[in-house]
């Protein structure tokens, strides 16, 4: 027999990711009552084993990069090694530090939160560890998990996910890194720094598909430059054992090529995670990209929502927290003006990416672009950085629709691009604000500058 919680909880979410607990935060601040179920770790993969401890290998190579340049710097170090092990506990520390952080918001706020495996009974019922909570609104925030296409070697002890190479004891010496998205080449371009040989597999006939061609074409350049291996229009067909070594064999325009490696990362994408929702039971409209939601994120069921990346579209963790205030803001009937096209995404590569807006291929009608490169800039050549450019696109009306950047702290300069793009502003009204010299946003007064 089932226990039963009589207290009606306004919200219940399922699943502590960025979506999860960022969502359950803002609602206890706004006065509602809150259960947070989550079956694993609070934090969900962004937090455990995607963004923050890849971020943390990010400064230890970004370190390396430095330490290998500072001849340049006329600073000169005979030697200098490299503890994995120790990188492996910072990085342990620094998850562990934040998921606290995490609980400790939680706590603070009176949030319920259950540990275990949620199933939605109906639309005003979820049963947790035989418990049943009833509640006014569901919110499913239940993430995704790595999209992985089965071949001959799939199942070896060397072929894995990005959760499995942020687990490892060694650096690989050779690794093969399947998928050239943005989990692709963050990983490809941190362990090449690790001095891991890195050969890139992309399927398609570009890397980092989704962003601008300029960019695009840049950041291969790029990464062929640091010694990174790319084939595109390539498939990895099998990885086998022979003699005590590992082969992968993949097929690249229309060739066999047989590449000895330690180690095959697959990044070909993630799936929304439905779990042990029983989404057909409950009558929840969804398909293989993910579950349906309308601008306020409900589902087909009333009072039963989806955030992040469980419904598909565009799976970031900042994304996701949005949908969560959208959604809350829905539920109190406070109206909550959030514009979803305008979203920044990042790549944390060598070198940073960022955008935010339209790309070229997606302008339609009249529209000028204008580039500005990081070696005019002179902080940039006092950091040693000068690889790179910024590219803005301008509609008709000279208003900002789209910025593109590739270099140095590309994840810092675009922010104030979105303010740009989201306010409207023309070119002509920004082309008055002072940007302080010397720094590395003069970049974007001197691009805007060179719109005619």
């Amino acid at each position: 027999m089932y226990g039963f919680n009589r207290v009606v909880k306004d919200v219940v979410i399922i699943g502590a990711g960025p979506g999860g607990f960022d969502t359950a935060i803002f609602a206890a601040e706004h006065g509602l009552q809150v259960t947070l179920i989550e079956k694993h770790i609070v934090g969900g993969t962004c937090l455990n084993y995607g963004c923050i401890p890849t971020k943390t290998l990010y400064q230890n190579a970004k370190t390396i990069k430095n330490m290998t340049e500072l001849s340049t710097l006329g600073v000169n170090v005979d030697n200098f090694t490299v503890d994995y092990e120790q990188i492996k506990n910072r990085k342990e520390s620094i998850v562990s530090n934040q998921v606290k952080n995490i609980l400790t918001s939680l706590k603070k706020l009176n949030v319920n939160l259950i540990e275990g495996e949620a199933k939605i009974i109906n639309k005003n019922e979820v049963m947790v560890n035989d418990e049943i909570i009833k509640t006014k609104n569901i919110i499913i925030a239940t993430g995704s998990t790595p999209r992985i296409f089965p071949f001959p070697g799939s199942d070896l002890e060397i072929v894995n996910d990005s959760k499995g190479i942020l687990s490892l004891d060694t650096f690989p010496k050779k690794m093969i890194v399947v998928g050239a998205g943005v989990i692709g080449s963050e990983i490809a371009t941190i362990f090449n720094y690790f001095d891991s040989e890195i050969t890139l597999v992309e399927y398609m006939d570009e890397i980092l598909p989704p962003l601008d061609k300029d960019i695009k074409k840049r950041a291969k350049n790029l990464y062929k430059r640091q010694g990174i291996n790319i084939l595109t229009s390539s498939t990895l067909k099998e990885v086998k054992e022979e003699d005590g070594k590992y082969i992968a064999i993949i097929e690249s325009k229309g060739k066999l090529k047989e590449i000895e490696t330690d180690y095959v990362l697959l990044a070909t994408g993630r799936k929304p995670s439905f779990g042990n929702l029983d989404l057909d039971g409950l009558g929840i409209e969804y398909d293989q990209k993910g579950i349906k939601v309308n601008n306020n994120f409900m589902t087909s069921i009333d009072g039963v929502y989806a955030i992040g990346d469980v419904t598909g579209i565009l799976m970031l963790a900042h994304k996701a927290t949005y949908d969560g205030y959208k959604t809350i803001s829905h539920i109190l009937n406070k109206k909550m003006d959030i514009n979803f096209d305008l979203v920044p995404s990042v790549v944390f590569s060598f070198p940073e990416i960022a955008s935010i807006g339209k790309t070229e291929d997606e302008m339609n009608g009249e529209y000028k672009t204008n580039k500005y490169l990081y070696k005019t800039n002179a902080k940039a050549e006092a950091m040693n950085e000068t690889d790179g450019f910024i590219k803005m696109i301008v509609d008709e009306d000279n208003i900002l629709v789209g910025a593109h950047i590739i270099g140095a702290h590309a994840a810092d300069l675009i922010h104030e691009l979105s303010t740009i793009i989201y306010k409207k502003i023309t070119i002509n009204e920004y082309k008055n604000i002072i940007h302080a010299h010397p720094t590395l946003s003069e970049i974007i007064g001197e691009c805007i500058k060179g719109f005619h």
